[in-house]
């Protein structure tokens, strides 16, 4: 069952350690979702606000897929 974060910060927590984090892009917003072995935890950002976080997860080696 996924678990929706709202806290930027809590996040990027996960998303390091996640295996694998999945952007998904709709018109308003975007969707990170990290995969971790028990959960997938998610957030909803503002598309200037996602960049950010895909290129400080690219940059500590974290596979990033677009869906």
């Amino acid at each position: 069952m996924p678990k929706e974060i709202f806290l930027v910060e809590l996040w990027k927590k996960y998303g390091e350690k996640a295996q694998v984090v999945r952007v998904k892009r709709y018109e308003d917003f975007v969707k990170l979702k990290a995969r971790l072995s028990g959960y997938l935890y998610t957030i909803r950002v503002p598309p200037d606000k996602a960049e950010q976080l895909i290129s400080e997860l690219k940059a500590k080696n974290v596979k990033v897929e677009e869906v």
